[in-house]
């Protein structure tokens, strides 16, 4: 597999063909008359339109002819402006509206009379209901994103180098006394200026990315983004991170990194999770199990007396930030080429730190690439 070169341009209608084609033969091979998709981010895959949703739903048909999206006449030109690809608007009064107008009127008349119709689960109980008791839950459109496209890869590749570099803008900011909310200050407006130079058809609600420095009073939780009013201080461990979706596509990284110099009590769980971080890459290429990377990890962790982690040691990136499939115990999944993870075994001790880099990478014929590339020892990881 050859690395594809950077690129914040939107799909082709070529590529979204293509994606229509692979749903379609899943839903043929079920034996399904159409497929349901509802969640916003498998409409994003499908469509190129990007919206929340809210009590106005948007739903997608696909049959084996007709692609169809059923969608509020307020919204009309909002979709027309960034639909890729063959797409049948079918446009409905309001929400709510009297008999005849509403959304499951034009769903009714959509739906085929006979057959099965495949549903995915993130479909609400009253789209259920609507299509009623001939509905079968199958993730269709999940399990066709899990391997990239050439195009894909560039997408998330270019989310990766805008990230990286903010990542080195952002940990440039932090001295004595600096709060976090002034490191992480410039990080959105570079998201910003990255994207309204760089992707001309770039639509504001396809990203949803953040900065963050976590002090090392906050890193034992690593989900604990409540620090912006706290100061930095000599030590360590802080936390870098930078994580969302950016023009449309997902992608993260952080680095556990010192300020001044390195507290005698952090050397040890940093090269724990240095090991656990080695022997991931040195399982991480076609053919290997999810799961077992992930046991491999936790093994590492256990032998050198810390608990179980708190996360599972990677997870995936498309149209999301978070996604299947998964380095987890739980998952055999079996890692293919085009696939992306992130590479995260961590450690968390309460009270002292947690220690955890985070990549975001590709799967390649012969193994992988990181597409995050930024200095992980921790000698290179003191910011002075």
């Amino acid at each position: 597999m050859t690395m594809p070169p950077l690129t914040a341009l939107q799909v082709s209608p070529a590529e979204m063909a293509e994606r229509h084609k692979k749903v379609r033969e899943k839903m043929e091979a079920a034996g399904h008359a159409a497929y349901v998709s509802f969640d916003p981010d498998n409409i994003y895959y499908l469509t190129n339109f990007a919206n929340f949703v809210h009590e106005r739903p948007f739903v997608l048909v696909l049959t084996a002819s007709d692609a169809t999206f059923i969608v509020p006449r307020l919204e009309i030109p909002h979709v027309e402006r960034h639909k890729v690809g063959a797409l049948t608007l079918a446009e409905y009064a309001e929400f709510p509206a009297p008999a005849g107008a509403r959304w499951s009127d034009r769903l009714a008349s959509i739906l085929p009379a006979q057959g099965t119709i495949g549903i995915e689960a993130a479909c609400p109980a009253y789209l259920q209901a609507a299509i009623g008791p001939r509905c079968q839950i199958l993730n269709i459109v999940d399990d066709v994103r899990q391997i990239k496209s050439a195009h894909e890869i560039s997408r998330i590749a270019w989310t990766s180098d805008v990230m990286t570099k903010a990542l080195a803008m952002m940990m440039g900011k932090v001295k004595p006394g600096v709060m976090v909310a002034q490191a992480i200050s410039d990080v959105t407006p570079y998201f910003y200026h990255r994207c309204l130079t760089e992707a001309p058809a770039y639509n504001v609600m396809s990203s949803k990315a953040a900065g963050l420095i976590q002090p090392p009073a906050f890193t034992d939780d690593p989900h604990n983004f409540s620090c912006l009013t706290a100061p930095c201080e000599s030590g360590g461990p802080f936390m870098g991170l930078i994580a969302g979706r950016i023009n449309g596509y997902g992608a993260e990284i952080e680095r556990t990194f010192f300020l001044d110099h390195i507290p005698e009590d952090a050397k040890r769980p940093f090269d724990t999770m240095m090991e656990m971080r080695h022997t991931a890459y040195g399982m991480l290429k076609p053919g290997a199990i999810g799961s077992e990377i992930d046991a491999a990890c936790q093994a590492i962790a256990h032998r050198a007396g810390y608990e179980t982690p708190l996360h599972r040691t990677g997870h995936s990136f498309g149209v999301t930030s978070h996604e299947a499939p998964f380095l987890a115990l739980g998952e055999d999944n079996v890692i293919q080429p085009g696939m992306i993870f992130s590479v995260e075994p961590g450690i968390y001790i309460k009270g002292q730190g947690g220690y955890r880099h985070s990549d975001t990478v590709l799967i390649t014929e012969s193994g992988y690439e990181i597409l995050t590339k930024y200095p992980d020892e921790k000698e290179n990881l003191i910011v002075r």
